[in-house]
């Protein structure tokens, strides 16, 4: 659609020599708005419009003065071969445009009505093409209006709604359509995708789109119906077939051997895993490849699939594969039933050297067992190496380990000892140790909280189950340590009605929070600890009796730090360098200040020395601690023989406390030296004194006894 087929040919033009008065006359005389100006070889080379002549009228200029002096020479113009919409919006302000040809001759003009009648014939155009391909398409497609009258439908649509009459446009589509769903559907202002539906006997995949304007609004609605009656038929086929070929893949990738499948070329087409490993050949590599030319690469040593193809029988031969395995390959040939012709070979490779691999995996095993087992006290040594542990003595150690070896049993525990001596860090530990080390670790000590508000602490509430409680209510400690460990130091001060509830979530593994109804399912391990003799409160009945021996199903008796003496130096050492670390310090202590710590029953346990070590830490000005800086309640215990308080009634036959001054010195080698002639060892003279080994060591160093090897 060019500018030359609805240009009007030929106009009326002007010269630069004519006068206005003859512009005048034909623009009044021919109703249009300007004129064309050419020269001699009708070259455009300007324009006279209306506006021109008024201008010159009002100015009085002569009727002869010529156009060219008025004329407007910064021209708009169309090619008449270029197409008529381009730029069109730009030409359509002016009433009239002059056509010139490639050469800058005039050859017509284009007016505003020309333009519009060829978008028209161009609009015409493109709904007859629309529509033509609205008609022609697969799939059914209705356009209604707001109000529920038809736009628009195609044959399809016809077809597939069971619609025969002939002139369907502007009628109600509830005329034409009876069911309820599917009219809802159609009049439905809202988008709706891949909506499903039965309708006449046949299955339609409809989607259902508001037609709207660039303003926004929506003018109408459009459905998209495609039949797929027969895809259903189709895709259940598919599926059912794709559930096969997932269940065959699953069946070859979970054998053990190798399963190799080619045509009946011998090119491969699929195999698992297994053949994989036992080749070390990638499937990128080995899909689409004959299995001759892995034999020529020297990654198998001959191919099987030949055999089969030259024999058309199974064929079993073994193969050597350049990675070192030796393979056991049969292979089958799958036969087409009526010309016998060979369709398919699958091969089966059983890896022979495996067997000699499992053998040398024994005799491995067997070496690592013995190196292992001389490791064993190395790794039991790395197992106690634990943040805050100490295991020294034996007792400690046999603790430890019964710690660790109960750790991933799930079963209750009862941690009994005075306080201080560590029943919260075994806790942990075992939590640690345990499978449920990845869950919560939940601690609450039972003396610690007022009893009206432990219920609460423990079980949780409802939304308003007292006056205070949150509007949300709140989980208890509880229900929080589902999937890990709930650890109630102190146990024996629970009062008697939380025991009853206590010992019903042990049993029932639910618990009920506080004005609720609904259980919840708990899964937790139960560690309780308590400084208490709860076998005594059984007995006066201030403690449960089934609730004791629900708990006390592995009881670990922690013993203080008075009768673990080994204990306390390398106790004294780690803290001393936990807070010197801590506090930027480099602090030490005296070899009198530990022998005076030796002798202190230590009443408070690990959580007294901490205390001491810290507070001498940051105290002391000195840069090293001595018996001077000890707290006096320290001081004040008998000094004499600090570093030999022993009871020897057993031992040795001695009756009181060794007294060291310097008259007495002599006694003390002489009972040193009978200890250490019977013992043989400083580690056993030391254990009947109740010191540290280095103090026996260091006090024979002094008087020269040469010790033995």
């Amino acid at each position: 659609m060019r500018v030359r087929d609805y240009m009007t040919p030929n106009p009326i033009v002007l010269h630069k020599e004519d006068p206005i008065s003859r512009a005048a006359s034909l623009l009044l005389e021919n109703r249009i708005d300007g004129l064309p100006v050419v020269d001699e070889a009708h070259k455009l080379i300007g324009l006279v419009t209306k506006s021109h002549v008024f201008r010159a009228m009002k100015n009085h200029l002569p009727e002869e003065t010529p156009v060219g002096i008025l004329m407007q020479t910064r021209l708009v113009t169309l090619y008449d071969d270029q197409q008529i919409y381009e730029d069109w919006d730009e030409e359509l302000d002016a009433g009239r445009l002059p056509v010139i040809d490639r050469s800058g001759t005039l050859v017509g003009i284009l007016t505003r009505t020309d333009i519009l009648r060829a978008f028209e014939h161009q609009t015409r155009k493109t709904i007859s093409q629309l529509d033509a391909i609205l008609q022609s398409t697969y799939h059914g497609i209705v356009a209604v209006d707001l109000t529920g009258h038809v736009l628009s439908i195609n044959q399809a649509a016809e077809r597939l709604l069971g619609i025969s009459q002939k002139n369907m446009i502007r009628t109600s589509i509830t005329e034409l359509v009876s069911d309820k769903t599917l009219l809802n559907l159609l009049l439905s202002l809202e988008k709706q995708h891949m909506v499903r539906l039965d309708y006449g006997g046949r299955k339609l995949l409809i989607n259902h789109t508001p037609i709207v304007t660039d303003e926004g609004k929506k003018i109408g609605m459009a459905s998209v119906m495609q039949d797929i009656t027969e895809l259903e038929v189709i895709s259940q086929e598919l599926t059912a077939m794709q559930k096969l070929n997932r269940e065959l893949d699953t069946i070859i990738e979970s054998s053990h051997d190798g399963i190799v499948v080619t045509d009946r070329n011998g090119v491969i087409r699929h195999f698992n895993q297994a053949f994989s490993r036992m080749t070390g050949l990638p499937a990128y590599e080995a899909i689409g490849c004959k299995e001759e030319e892995l034999e020529r690469r020297g990654i198998i040593s001959q191919a099987v699939s030949r055999l089969v193809i030259e024999k058309k029988k199974r064929v079993s031969v073994i193969q050597h594969a350049a990675n070192g395995s030796v393979l056991l390959s049969t292979g089958t040939p799958i036969l087409d039933d009526e010309t016998g012709e060979i369709l398919q070979i699958v091969m089966n490779c059983r890896d022979l050297s495996q067997l000699n691999r499992v053998k040398a995996e024994l005799e491995e095993a067997k070496q690592l067992s013995e190196r292992y087992h001389s490791e064993l006290e190395v790794l039991r040594a790395q197992q106690m190496e634990i943040e805050g542990i100490i295991a020294e003595s034996e007792e400690m150690r046999n603790i430890l380990q019964m710690c660790i070896r109960i750790a991933p049993v799930d079963t209750s525990i009862l941690i009994l000892g005075e306080s201080g001596v560590g029943k919260g860090v075994l806790a942990k530990l075992i939590h640690q140790r345990s499978d449920r080390g990845r869950g919560p670790f939940i601690s609450i000590n039972c003396g610690a909280i007022p009893s009206n508000l432990l219920e609460s602490e423990l079980f949780g509430y409802a939304s308003g189950a007292f006056t205070g409680a949150q509007q949300k209510g709140k989980p208890g400690l509880i229900e929080l340590a589902d999937g890990g460990t709930l650890f109630l130091d102190e146990i024996g001060d629970l009062p008697l009605d939380l025991q009853v509830k206590l010992l019903t979530v042990l049993q029932e593994k639910h618990v009920t929070r506080i004005g609720d109804v609904k259980e919840r399912a708990v899964d937790f391990r139960l560690i309780a600890a308590t400084n208490a003799n709860l076998l005594e409160r059984v007995q006066t009945g201030t403690f449960r009796e089934d609730l004791y021996y629900r708990i006390n199903v592995v009881p670990i008796e922690v013993p203080p730090l008075r009768k673990r003496r080994e204990d306390l130096f390398p106790m004294i050492r780690y803290f001393l360098n936990k807070f010197n670390e801590k506090h930027h310090t480099n602090k030490r202590i005296s070899y009198e200040s530990l022998e005076v710590m030796q002798a202190y029953s230590w009443p408070g346990n690990v959580r007294e020395l901490e205390n001491i070590i810290e507070r001498l830490v940051v105290t002391t000005v000195d840069p090293i601690i001595e018996v001077k800086h000890l707290p006096k309640l320290m001081l004040g215990a008998n000094l004499a023989s600090v570093a030999f308080p022993m009871e020897e009634k057993r031992e040795v036959g001695m009756h009181s406390k060794m007294v060291l001054h310097a008259a007495d010195q002599e006694s003390e080698k002489e009972r040193l030296l009978a200890l250490y002639e019977k013992y043989r060892s400083t580690r056993k003279v030391a254990k009947v004194l109740g010191v540290h080994q280095s103090t026996v060591v260091r006090r024979l160093n002094k008087y020269g006894v040469q010790q033995k090897k």
